[in-house]
């Protein structure tokens, strides 16, 4: 038997590591797996843990926070073909010290060239990526991703790669440095909405992706976009905030601009058996980890420090805090 610990939100503002036994005699299609490092995504996890309405019904707490892991595998199932023991993979497991999956429930293995806490950003990635693809970005499209947290700075890098001309909206210099490193032409704050829209240009942005949930950032998506764009929508507009002021859906842009509004985040797990869907969650991955591992992505600018696992909310209130503007912190679990 092995005791794992395993973060758990009992309450808002509640979070404990409880005990949870693991009978290492797994079946024939499981892996057995110590945790290296996990890495917070701050809006998702600081939302949990400050009691934000939740985004889908049912009971909120008690709850798992997390869901990029990189782990060591322990053990192997007979059945688990391509894998082996030492073998580090990316899954969606939550912040915990060991666990079991079924071996199908592994993302991808982590190229032995890549480092464990870069690996751990690959999700992070992954869901810019995600919205970047939806959007159809294309070589020299104008792009301005609203909000500079880590899903706007991957979304700003992989923009970037996909050939757009990348503009960035935030008030803090620290994300506003990183997003010039990660191929943004220029950032603006929210109160330079004027220039922002005089060097787009009368037919203003093609693409917006929005990662903040505020209304007056939701607002600004609508301005800014152009006629006929496309409004990617990775944050989560209005939530825990009051009714907004504006129509969120104003026919002055959603209907005279016959606005396209969608959405991201979300992919299919995997290829279907006719190779029908190439841009699959585990594909994407593989590729986002294969650029990480030729220097053509830097996590280490999303990871503004280290803490030890057992440190998890002194780390979520450093996120509530905001000084010196944290990106994303790293857990260790395995030194």
């Amino acid at each position: 038997m092995i005791e794992a610990k395993v973060a758990y939100l009992e309450e808002a503002y509640d979070l404990h590591f409880r005990n949870v036994s693991l009978d290492d005699n797994i079946s024939s299609d499981e892996i057995l797996c110590e945790t290296l490092v996990s890495v917070i995504s701050p809006g998702t996890e600081v939302a949990a843990y400050t009691g934000m309405p939740p985004l889908k019904p049912g009971n909120t707490y008690p709850r798992l926070v997390g869901y990029c892991n990189v782990a060591r595998v322990l053990k192997i199932g007979n059945k688990t073909s391509g894998l082996s023991v030492g073998d580090r993979v990316l899954t969606t497991q939550s912040h915990r010290s060991h666990f079991i999956i079924k071996k199908d429930e592994v993302l991808c293995l982590v190229p032995q060239g890549v480092e464990s806490q870069h690996a751990a950003c690959g999700y992070l990635y992954h869901l810019g990526y995600d919205a970047v693809l939806k959007a159809g970005v294309n070589l020299g499209q104008k792009v301005v991703v609203i909000g500079l947290g880590v899903l706007g700075l991957t979304s700003v890098a992989m923009a970037s790669k996909a050939g757009g001309t990348v503009y960035g909206i935030s008030n803090h210099a620290k994300p506003k440095r990183i997003a010039l490193n990660n191929g943004a032409q220029i950032v603006y704050e929210r109160g330079e909405l004027s220039k922002l829209k005089n060097i787009l240009g009368e037919q203003l942005a093609d693409v917006v992706i929005t990662t903040s949930g505020t209304w007056s950032d939701w607002d600004m998506a609508l301005d800014i976009a152009g006629q006929n764009s496309f409004i990617a929508v990775l944050g989560f507009p209005g939530r825990g905030e009051k009714d907004p002021v504006n129509n969120p859906l104003d026919s002055q842009h959603f209907y005279t601009k016959q606005l396209h509004i969608k959405a991201v985040g979300r992919s299919p797990e995997n290829n279907d058996s006719r190779n029908y869907l190439p841009f699959n969650q585990k594909s994407s991955l593989s590729f986002i980890l294969d650029e990480i591992n030729l220097k053509m992505l830097n996590p280490d600018e999303l990871i503004t420090a280290n803490y030890s696992w057992n440190k998890l909310e002194e780390a979520y209130l450093s996120l509530i805090s905001k000084e010196d503007s944290p990106i994303t912190y790293l857990l260790e679990w395995k030194k």
